[in-house]
């Protein structure tokens, strides 16, 4: 991605290197999100909150605080593909752009950032356990422009939020589909992890062939799809 060479308000964050709000809201309006609807390429837009935070700070010391939001930074730019747009949205809150990325494939990216943030240790803190949620939005399905799809992904973070901190969830206009950290075992989530390692393919896709494998098994039970069935009124 080739950043504008001038802009009026500082565009990095001096504590964690990352983007500052203004900058990264003007990149996602002005250059981001029209190359993606030019390119008629996926787009996937975040929203990164740090768990307890505020009571982390109480309790351990800004300092303490600082370095948690640093190496949330730094799991950002180690997980995430060379193109993401990554940017401290203020406070510990953290947002990012990942160009040509669709939803599937941007849950399995973020699922890794928490894990890996969740595996943190600290030597100065020892007994300190920092989790994060987070919230997806996807262009344009979720929202045409950098307004909507922050609403969108903002939702979807407080509903990780109110649901048990800790996951990554997906918008509300996705809510048929379930966050893997709400329904599978962390075991199963790292084995799952290792397979497609392993076997170099998404974790996405891997959960989809399954599901294949599961319909296919209760087939019978189903009966016919949905296209070969008798379409009905769309309105009472």
């Amino acid at each position: 991605m080739t950043y504008p060479t001038t802009f009026e308000l500082p565009t990095t964050d001096s504590l964690t290197g990352l983007l500052t709000t203004a900058y990264f809201r003007h990149l996602l309006r002005e250059q981001v999100l029209p190359q993606a609807e030019g390119g008629e390429t996926p787009l996937t837009f975040f929203l990164l909150d740090n768990d307890y935070f505020s009571e982390l700070n109480t309790t351990h010391g800004s300092v303490c605080g600082d370095n948690v939001l640093k190496g949330t930074a730094r799991v950002l730019r180690e997980v995430l593909p060379d193109a993401a747009i990554l940017s401290r949205y203020g406070g510990d809150e953290f947002a990012g752009a990942l160009p040509d990325t669709r939803l599937d494939d941007a849950f399995t990216l973020l699922e890794e950032v928490r894990r890996r943030l969740a595996a943190l240790t600290w030597e100065e803190w020892p007994d300190l356990h920092t989790t994060c949620s987070t919230g997806l939005a996807a262009f344009p399905a979720n929202g045409s422009n950098d307004v909507e799809l922050i609403r969108a992904a903002d939702q979807a973070l407080y509903t990780a939020k109110i649901t048990g901190r800790n996951k990554v969830s997906l918008p509300l206009a996705d809510s048929r589909m379930v966050t893997k950290t709400s329904h599978y075992t962390s075991t199963q989530l790292d084995r799952l992890a290792l397979l497609a390692k392993a076997v170099k393919r998404s974790e996405a896709t891997l959960l989809r062939e399954a599901l294949d494998d599961l319909l296919k098994k209760y087939n019978d039970l189903l009966g016919p799809p949905p296209t070969a069935r008798t379409s009905l009124p769309t309105s009472v």
